[in-house]
Formats: C-alpha cells, structure tokens, sequence
C-alpha cells in the first residue's frame, strides 16, 4: 500500500529537494531520490519561488481547501463495509455512514472513492424468467 503523504512529509521532501540542487545534484536525480513524487515543472517552479523569496517561507504549501473527509478510521470502514458486502450500495453506505460517524458525505463522493479503491458495486445476478409458450 503507497505512503499517505502527509503536508509535513510533503513540506520536508521540498527541502531535502531543495537542499540537494543546491549542492550540485541534478534536478532529474534529487526528483528521482524523493520520497514525494513530484513533476518536473512543480520542481523548477519551486526553485523559482525559492530564488525569488529564499528562505523556508517559499517551501510552505500555502494553498487552502477543504480537507478531505475520508480518511484513517472513515476510510478504513468504508473498504471494510464493501469488502465484507460487495454487493452494497453506496446510499445504504451513506446511512451507516451518517449513523456511526455522524458524517455526512454525499453518494456521488462516495461513488468516486469506491471506484478509485475498485470497491465498486457487484450486482448479484439474478435468474431470468422462464418464457410461456402463447403458440
């Protein structure tokens, strides 16, 4: 299972990045040593940013938003909900959701979640009817 990157992990892979272009390692290597994955482009914009304001305050990830709402104990529920019970729907998620947690989360994030874990609903088969003969 990948590392959660946290904001402190991501916060302390910048400076280690930082840190080894500075003395003399190639961006392509100190990209490649990371313990954070992160684009070419979004390294030199930080090198910009760095030159352009120096010191730790340019390696702070300023951005807000909102938190994520599935995470550790939540997150940890839901795989094991729809492992347990594949053939669960996401609204009768939502509702246990809601019950044990008091979270309210929408059916289309719970969708999106499920897909991205490959947890999607599995439909139980079901018998067709027998044909009559009206001949």
């Amino acid at each position: 299972m990948p590392i959660t990157v946290t904001p402190e992990l991501r916060q302390a892979a910048r400076r280690e990045l930082v840190r080894q272009i500075e003395q003399g390692a190639s961006v392509q290597d100190a990209r490649v040593s990371s313990v954070v994955s992160m684009h070419r482009t979004t390294v030199y914009r930080l090198l910009k940013r760095v030159q352009r304001e120096g010191g730790e305050q340019a390696l702070i990830d300023g951005r807000h938003g909102h938190p994520v709402k599935l995470r550790g104990e939540i997150l940890t529920f839901l795989i094991e909900s729809c492992q347990s019970n594949p053939c669960v729907s996401s609204p009768v998620v939502q509702r246990l959701m809601q019950e044990r947690f008091g979270l309210s989360i929408s059916v289309s994030q719970l969708n999106r979640v499920r897909a991205s874990l490959g947890l999607t609903r599995r439909l139980i088969p079901r018998e067709k009817k027998a044909q009559t003969d009206l001949g």
